[in-house]
């Protein structure tokens, strides 16, 4: 197959910077709206997450669900109903720890809504939430400088500024499409999503390291008539099957446990899937296009 990532750069440079200024504008809009770029799950903030699965017959709302939840005082709540067959009401709350309060407020549901099933309980303390959340931003922040300083010291400087800028593109667009979802459809983001963007990191660089590694070997071929630019071109072309062969049997396996591997693991094999995909694109069409805008500027 031919890929012409360098000879189209200006496509791939619009569409990149379209999707990173569409995540952007999402993550700065959740932000003013929750308090945070994305919408952050039970694992970061502590408290309790209650389900209620109810008969389809039954009217609910989530209007009435947070007055009936401030009646018993557990203001500051929210609460969501699903638009299933048969409707599922999502409390998230402060941390209930005894008893007697959760019994208050399931006779105080089944009174006003009927009979329901309870389909998960989850608490987390409100001071280990926050110790994961900071636990997860340094496993980020030293991820990152771990992976700048190795790509500066075995590449020259143009080939770690594009690395770097490929890798930043592929975890921006991976937050922006959650902060979509989590203001849209109140997707919520757990610890797990954070091993899945540093997943990302590493599928990014490893992806973009081939490509550059193949470019720095056939750049003895460039000559007055062999440019810079078909080298890089001719390098992508190289490598592109095996990264693309790589990339789809990777992204099939994920699709599968996506489908078929529960509910519980849905939104971080979501999280690896796109997060693959972007790395996959910026490595073959991204990279080398800025590489070779980089070396043209000297």
């Amino acid at each position: 197959m031919t890929v012409n990532s360098v000879k189209n750069s200006s496509i791939w440079f619009a569409l990149s910077g379209i999707l990173v200024a569409a995540s952007l504008a999402f993550m700065l809009l959740s932000a003013v709206k929750l308090g945070a770029p994305l919408r952050l799950g039970l694992d970061f903030t502590g408290g309790t997450k209650l389900e209620y699965r109810f008969a389809a017959t039954q009217a609910i709302n989530s209007e009435k669900a947070l007055v009936l939840l401030k009646a018993v005082g557990l203001e500051n709540s929210t609460a969501t109903v699903t638009k299933d067959e048969n409707p599922l009401l999502i409390i998230r709350t402060k941390a209930i720890s005894d008893a007697p309060e959760l019994d208050v407020l399931n006779t105080k549901l089944e009174q006003s809504f009927g009979s329901f099933t309870i389909s998960s309980i989850d608490t987390v303390s409100p001071i280990i939430g926050p110790e994961l959340f900071q636990s997860g931003l340094m496993a980020l922040a030293f991820t990152v400088l771990a992976i700048i300083i190795y790509i500066s010291t075995r590449f020259k400087r143009d080939y770690a500024i594009a690395a770097i800028m490929a890798l930043v593109h592929d975890v921006v667009i991976l937050m922006g499409v959650f902060a979509f979802l989590g203001l849209f459809k109140g997707v919520e983001v757990n610890s797990l999503f954070i091993t899945a963007i540093l997943t990302t990191f590493g599928f990014s660089v490893h992806d973009t390291i081939v490509v550059f590694d193949r470019i720095r070997e056939n750049q003895k071929l460039q000559t007055q008539k062999f440019r810079f630019t078909d080298v890089a071109n001719l390098s992508v072309n190289q490598v592109s099957t095996r990264s693309l062969n790589t990339s789809i049997t990777t992204l099939t396996v994920l699709g599968f446990l996506y489908f078929f591997g529960g509910a519980s693991t849905q939104l971080f094999v979501a999280a690896l899937f796109i997060g693959l995909a972007v790395g996959t694109y910026s490595s073959l069409f991204l990279a080398s296009p800025v590489l070779v805008a980089l070396s043209g500027k000297k």
